[in-house]
């Protein structure tokens, strides 16, 4: 159970005001609702934050109430710069840049002094607490687009971890369950290796084009190249279980259609926020 939920719906439900009585540590502060994706999972996030405002930026700080890791929603969005932020009944994406060095030392002295509270949890920890500031931003077509795609990846992947279930659940004895398993995981492999390989081919565009794209690049090249290698193995792994069913084949069909699930994520979040963005100016 999401220890902030009640906050959140309350939030949403009476345009940013919240009761004292759900308060807590955020009790008449300024309030906001930030949605981050998961820098492993590519799920949503959402997560209430104090903000101040600083030159037409909203300002949030990563206390964790003191504590001596950073929450969550700092890692997601350094893993993917591109959030969501609810403000009384305004919803709009916002990128998101950590500050640093004296304007982060600024920002926090002024947010102490108006809240006490922030100073109590600097002095708690011994971590440097991080500030963030958020700034709107519009979403262009290309990166929209990607994240068509990733979706519609996504629903395939989900689809053709069904039919390993519904394979499994019954055994392997039914002909029409593994010839579903078939279709579904052949359909979402050749998906995947179309769309890596018409990205790869632009790759070298875009790395003469905005040179400064260079490391996104080579990294998502690298991890292009891991999740072919797993796709291969996948699809070795569907032929043997097709050829000689067997339960134990069909449980490691499913643990690797897992863990590409995983890496997926990561790569889809990693590309929609450091590629997207060259794609739209492009």
């Amino acid at each position: 159970m999401d220890p902030n939920r009640e906050v959140i719906d309350e939030f949403r439900a009476n345009s940013g005001r919240v009761p004292a009585a759900l308060g807590g540590m955020f009790k008449d502060a300024n309030l906001l609702l930030l949605t981050t994706t998961g820098a492993r999972s590519g799920r949503p996030s959402t997560t209430p934050a104090a903000f101040a405002e600083d030159a037409g930026r909203l300002i949030i700080f990563a206390t964790n109430a003191g504590h001596p890791q950073s929450p969550a929603w700092l890692h997601n969005l350094r893993a993917n710069p591109t959030v969501i932020v609810e403000i009384g009944d305004t919803r709009y994406d916002a990128l998101a840049t950590e500050v640093t060095g004296a304007e982060r030392d600024r920002l926090y002295h002024e947010q102490a002094t108006r809240e006490p509270a922030f100073a109590a949890y600097q002095q708690n920890t011994s971590r440097v607490i991080q500030v963030v500031a958020l700034t709107p931003a519009r979403v262009g077509a290309a990166t929209a687009q990607l994240k068509e795609i990733h979706a519609g990846l996504r629903k395939q992947l989900d689809d053709t971890l069904t039919a390993v279930d519904t394979y499994l659940a019954g055994n392997g004895q039914l002909p029409e369950s593994a010839n579903e398993l078939q279709r579904h995981c052949l359909s979402f492999c050749g998906a995947l290796h179309a769309h890596h390989s018409r990205e790869g081919s632009a790759f070298p565009r875009l790395a003469a084009d905005f040179p400064e794209l260079e490391p996104a690049l080579d990294h998502l090249t690298r991890e292009h190249e891991a999740v072919a290698a797993l796709n291969v193995q996948i699809t070795e792994t569907l032929d043997l279980l097709t050829a000689a069913p067997s339960r134990e084949v069909a449980v490691r069909l499913r643990d690797d259609l897992h863990r590409l699930a995983e890496d997926l994520d990561e790569h889809y979040a990693y590309e929609e926020a450091h590629l997207g963005p060259a794609l739209d100016a492009a």
